[in-house]
């Protein structure tokens, strides 16, 4: 049985994670296979995770489909580095390939050109939300937390620890005043993560797990005191 999963980069807002997903739902009812919507980094599920569905579900053969536009190479080199570190989760891992990028399917220029000759909507709207004041003013939170949502990071749990994270602080009733969340990118000790930065405290938490995150936000976040007396980050 072959499997079909698109694979995304780090999509920021839900509309566009959603339609990733609504794209793979349509995908597989042309193609009558199974299909997935995955994400490399800053969004679930991994590729890693869907790699492991694709398997209980018992694929013999995982087709990736790299859907970014124009080409990425960071996505093409990634997507290689991640199905390598999980295959060797597997002793006996199912044929993996991948397909070439959307921007060189010659479809595209039908889609194109059905985009350019459909429904045009003139574009109206006010200025104000551009400019507006609110954009000027610093939060006055207390702390501000990173968490990597790069792709090593992320293949090793990192969506898990973001969304234990958020649960924890709202349980608690802390908001953005309390501790801004902000996902970012690679912070480069990629073999320490999945990371999270507690600043202004300058504390690198390595090696997080749910778990941990809960601890980071009960005791550091809450209470003020970093997780076992952690120390900020040494300077050369």
């Amino acid at each position: 049985m072959t499997h079909v999963l698109l694979v995304a980069r780090a999509v920021t807002h839900v509309g566009g994670q959603d339609t990733v997903r609504r794209l793979a739902v349509d995908v597989a009812e042309a193609l009558d296979v199974p299909v997935s919507a995955c994400f490399l980094d800053g969004a679930a599920p991994s590729l890693h995770a869907a790699l492991d569905d694709a398997v209980a579900a018992g694929a013999d053969e995982v087709l990736l489909v790299p859907t970014h536009l124009p080409p990425d190479r960071y996505l093409d080199t990634w997507i290689r580095r991640a199905h390598a570190h999980w295959a060797t989760g597997h002793a006996r891992p199912p044929r993996v390939s991948v397909t070439g990028p959307l921007a060189d399917q010659p479809a595209l220029v039908t889609a194109i050109t059905h985009a350019v000759t459909g429904p045009r909507h003139p574009l109206a709207g006010s200025p104000g939300p551009f400019r507006s004041p609110a954009w000027s003013r610093l939060t006055p939170h207390r702390h501000h937390v990173l968490v990597c949502r790069g792709p090593r990071c992320t293949a090793y749990g990192a969506n898990q620890v973001a969304d234990h994270l958020t649960r924890r602080l709202g349980q608690h009733g802390l908001g953005d005043d309390d501790a801004l969340v902000t996902p970012t990118g690679c912070l480069f000790p990629c073999n320490l993560g999945p990371l999270v930065v507690v600043h202004p405290d300058d504390i690198w938490y390595e090696h997080v797990d749910p778990e941990l995150a809960g601890r980071i936000v009960d005791e550091h976040l809450r209470r003020g005191q970093p997780v076992d007396g952690q120390r900020p980050r040494s300077r050369p």
